[in-house]
């Protein structure tokens, strides 16, 4: 303030690395919103699957947040609710901001490798010139795919897609022309693709469903769940992984648990074992920066991953 008590200067922190500035000037009062300088280093973390992802994730000091960015990026390709076995190890190089020598918080992960029952999977991540940053394998294909394997991340297989299942509550042998997941009553349920909402209301047994179509060969079936998000109606349009419900069990069930169906050209498929579409590749114009960035990387991961190899043994 100055001499007479008016307001001059005031300086108010929106977040970690924005503030508002507001001065006093000759014409009036200006706002101006100031961005702070930071610095990017990178970070790196290994561990090994002992109990849980979570649990231990977070004994090797990655938090929550970046947790699930990891199944998010491996989600495509390791179905997290049944594939996990002891002995899986993770390798992640992820981003720091500092400011003046204080850590402001951690950035997205800049590459991954996720070795699940033997098999190695690697991911790296790429900014297109819009900024938008998505992840590739090392050879430069999408790690995206037309569908998620799950639709409810950390959840477990209750029951399988058959031909022949007795019905707990109807007592028959019918067909189980899906995959139910078990969960807590209101676990989130994503749309495992974009699509168009068909439906989405009290279906029969299934109890309150939402059934979306994906292009013309394409439609999937949430069921038994609890409530629906506040934004789904039919007719609308979801994106993938976005929120469609929870968990619950409406209709004939025992328990809650999500009863999840998938059809092409509207037969029943297995969506455990249907081989889902190939991934895009990166634009060619981007291919060799990605290539050399996927090299660089590499040689990191190994590094990680002889050192997970070491600790293990």
């Amino acid at each position: 303030t100055d001499a007479a008590g008016r307001l001059t200067d005031l300086v108010y922190p929106v977040n970690d690395l924005e503030q508002l500035h507001l001065k006093r000037l000759d014409s009036g009062l200006a706002l101006v919103r100031e961005k702070q300088s930071y610095d990017t280093r990178l970070a790196y973390v290994t561990g090994s699957i002992q109990s849980s992802l979570f649990v231990d994730g977070q004994n090797a000091g990655l938090s929550d947040a970046q947790v699930m960015q990891l199944v998010d990026i491996f989600g495509w390709d390791i179905d997290f609710a049944q594939d996990l076995r002891p002995g899986d190890s993770f390798s992640v190089a992820y981003e720091e901001n500092f400011t003046k020598g204080r850590k402001l918080n951690d950035g997205p992960i800049a590459a991954a490798e996720f070795v699940n029952q033997g098999k190695v999977y690697r991911a790296i991540g790429f900014r297109d010139e819009t900024g938008s940053l998505g992840y590739f394998s090392p050879e430069g294909m999408s790690l995206r795919r037309a569908f998620l394997r799950s639709p409810v991340k950390f959840s477990r297989v209750t029951s399988r897609f058959s031909q022949g299942r007795f019905h707990p509550i109807l007592k028959t042998w019918r067909a189980h022309n899906g995959v139910d997941y078990g969960a807590p009553t209101g676990t989130p349920v994503m749309a495992t693709a974009s699509g168009r909402i068909v439906s989405a209301g009290v279906k029969g047994g299934y109890g309150n469903a939402v059934v979306l179509r994906h292009g013309g060969s394409y439609s999937t079936l949430y069921a038994h769940l609890s409530r629906f998000h506040s934004k789904i109606r039919a007719g609308g349009y979801v994106e993938q992984g976005q929120i469609i419900g929870y968990v619950g069990k409406t209709g004939l069930a025992t328990g809650p648990h999500l009863h999840y169906e998938f059809q092409v050209d509207g037969a029943h498929r297995n969506p455990l074992t249907f081989h889902f579409p190939q991934a895009e590749p990166i634009r060619a114009e981007q291919k060799n920066d990605f290539l050399q960035l996927a090299q660089h990387f590499g040689r990191q991961l190994d590094q990680l991953s002889r050192a997970t190899l070491a600790l293990n043994q």
